[in-house]
């Protein structure tokens, strides 16, 4: 969508969103998904850990596999939430481009120096 286009979309919402609550959203977003990136990470590390643990120790495979699965579970529905996460991020950005914040262009994850906010207080956490 055209800039022109977004600011056109802007001026006519009656959906009026403050510069201050969307960096404040662009900041918590960012920050859950560091947040459910670095439990998936250090799950992952946690789930090769364990594997090589179990070989160093001779666990027996039957004990092993049950745990190796376990991990496995968790990492799946982790990986489903973020997909959750990624789907709520996508239907909230689609709101916003139907308020007066259409006009950024860069939408809610990148946010260049021409979307900063006037205080500098308000900018978005990374």
């Amino acid at each position: 969508m055209s800039k022109e286009m977004r600011m056109a979309r802007a001026a006519q919402s009656k959906l009026n969103l403050d510069d201050a609550t969307f960096f404040s959203l662009t900041g918590q977003l960012k920050e859950a998904y560091a947040k459910l990136d670095g439990a998936l990470s250090q799950t992952m590390r946690l789930n090769a850990d364990m594997i090589d643990t179990a070989q160093r120790i001779g666990l027996e495979p039957e004990t092993g596999q049950k745990l190796f699965t376990d991990f496995s579970d968790c990492i799946d529905t982790m990986m489903v939430s973020r997909q959750k996460m990624v789907t709520a991020h996508t239907r909230a950005t689609g709101i916003r481009m139907k308020t007066n914040q259409a006009e950024r262009g860069t939408g809610c994850w990148g946010i260049s120096d021409g979307d900063a906010p006037a205080r500098p207080e308000l900018k978005s956490v990374a």
